[in-house]
């Protein structure tokens, strides 16, 4: 299915369509996203009507404020409003679970909009209500109950309660599609749980009211026998708000967009490390688009951007070759001509290729952390061979306890592997909360996140950053262990000055480096 965004006053609805031909709505069960639908029967609806299947409040790819997540109005208005930005004025609705309360809601409020509401499952509409989210805990059990949870939510109905009498009559998907639903519940706290006990109390008077129809043993075919909705048959574009997709030759690349695009000032992209996504910059690219357009791009393969193809093997997967591509047709696809260029780790090494292949689309380079590896072959010897844990989903979650435990690690040795004395870092353990920011980040790009880092390692610094002819801030946080190579940087540089970054954990640190770096990029014509 085709990724987009449609924007609205409260944020913007993430959504998926597949298909042409006359729209039918789909709504997700809680837990549950847009990605977790059966590929097979997307693809038999697919074939004879425009699919649309949006991430409902508190779910996946939607920004608008979980705080909603539970409020069946607001979530009914939020998708009153996406259908009619998509041009569609009369839709049937098949929902799931959860979904189909709001389904119901939604036919309440928008009679003229809905078409019919087909339950594919009803909700859970017992007295009792979905117990507490865990706290996150420094061993990352929290994350591994709440799998647990998702995949009991496909077995059980409801999900806390696993005895033999609320077992569903199905199977469980693909681990892939399990670990996208986990992902996109994981991101919004208990959102899936206020929806549910939301979903719970009000299904009993909203199912009669609204006329909801059960699916029977062949839901492509109740689906198939709704009535025609009335609208445009083809895919709409999506919005280009603060979150977007542009499409390139590898695939879809996702966007963040920040600050005023009219303002005539040139921007900044901003290129983030691995393992990771743009997410991680996003407060920095925030506080900075309070004085220029920022860009924040995932990497091919991490966040929301497609991997790009493997058909060379890892082995030809290069900086320049794989990556500098697909950002430069970004670029185009924004109408952006030349732009600062921000890039930390992975980043830095991506902005000084795209610096060499492309100077005259470059402004000025902020270089954070430069992956300058090359003159030291045992280490990426020993990198190569013990730094990229196994992330491939299985249907156990075992990948989970895998992700955390390097991601912990990562704050204590370097590289986080090395566990002898001389690999000791004297700086504090991550936050439960922070780490979990990082380890989903890093979730998301599973089970690939190794390629580009691997090329980051291979990456020969020190023949490159000779090449690049545009002025260049060059520097790290004090406790960057990539901080002992900003000297070798600055002397392979042609035109650098040195800055020095605060931390991004810490609070206030996006503001003050926002504004570092606007006054350092203000004095470069």
């Amino acid at each position: 299915m085709r990724p987009g965004y449609v924007d609205l006053p409260s944020g913007q609805l993430h959504l998926r369509q597949a298909g042409t031909g006359s729209p039918v709505l789909l709504l997700h069960d809680a837990p549950g996203c847009s990605a977790g639908w059966d590929p097979g029967l997307i693809d038999a609806v697919a074939r004879r009507r425009r699919v649309i299947a949006p991430d409902l409040i508190g779910f996946g790819g939607t920004t608008v404020a979980d705080d909603a997540a539970g409020d069946l109005d607001a979530q009914a208005d939020a998708l009153a409003g996406a259908l009619t930005r998509l041009g569609v004025r009369r839709v049937p609705v098949a929902a799931e679970g959860a979904g189909a309360a709001v389904a119901a809601r939604l036919a309440r409020r928008h009679p003229g909009l809905v078409g019919g509401v087909l339950a594919l499952s009803v909700p859970y509409a017992g007295a009792e209500r979905p117990p507490a989210q865990p706290q996150a805990d420094g061993s990352g059990g929290h994350l591994l109950r709440l799998w647990d949870e998702v995949r009991d939510s496909l077995v059980f109905s409801p999900w806390w309660r696993p005895v033999a009498a609320n077992r569903r009559r199905r199977g469980l998907p693909p681990p892939e599609v399990l670990h996208a639903l986990f992902l996109d519940t994981a991101g919004h706290g208990d959102a899936h749980r206020r929806l549910a006990s939301s979903a719970a109390e009000a299904w009993s008077g909203l199912a009669a009211a609204a006329g909801v129809v059960v699916a029977g043993d062949d839901p492509v075919a109740d689906i198939l026998a709704l009535p025609e909705g009335d609208g445009p048959a083809e895919q709409a574009d999506a919005d280009q708000g603060e979150r977007a997709y542009v499409r390139v030759g590898t695939g879809v690349v996702h966007v963040r967009r920040f600050g005023d695009r009219s303002s005539g000032r040139r921007p900044v992209l901003m290129l983030h490390a691995n393992p990771g996504s743009g997410s991680g910059l996003e407060p920095l690219a925030r506080a900075l688009g309070e004085s220029r357009p920022t860009i924040v791009w995932d990497t091919p393969g991490h966040g929301r951007s497609t991997p790009p193809p493997d058909a060379a093997g890892e082995d030809a997967t290069t900086l320049a070759g794989t990556y500098v591509p697909p950002l430069v047709e970004m670029l185009d696809a924004l109408g952006v001509e030349t732009c600062d260029v921000y890039g930390t780790h992975t980043g830095a090494g991506l902005a000084v290729e795209l610096a060499i292949a492309a100077p005259h689309r470059v402004g000025a380079l902020v270089l954070d952390g430069v992956p300058l590896f090359d003159d030291q072959p045992d280490l990426v010897a020993s990198v190569m061979a013990n730094y990229f844990v196994d992330l491939t989903p299985d249907t156990h979650g075992s990948h989970l306890r895998r992700a955390w435990g390097a991601s912990a690690d990562m704050a204590l040795w370097w590289p986080w592997f090395n566990h002898t004395p001389s690999g000791v870092r004297d700086v504090d353990a991550y936050r439960p909360e922070f780490l979990q920011r990082i380890v989903l980040d890093m979730l998301r790009s599973a089970p690939h996140y190794h390629r580009c880092y691997r090329a980051a390692w291979r990456w020969p610094c020190s023949e490159r950053l000779p090449l690049v002819r545009r002025p260049a801030l060059v520097g790290s946080t004090r406790t960057d262990p990539l901080a002992p190579m900003t000297p070798m940087a600055l002397r392979l540089l042609e035109h650098a000055t040195e800055i020095t970054f605060a931390p991004l954990g810490d609070p206030g640190s996006a503001a003050a480096n926002a504004a570092m770096l606007a006054r350092h990029l203000d004095a470069i014509a």
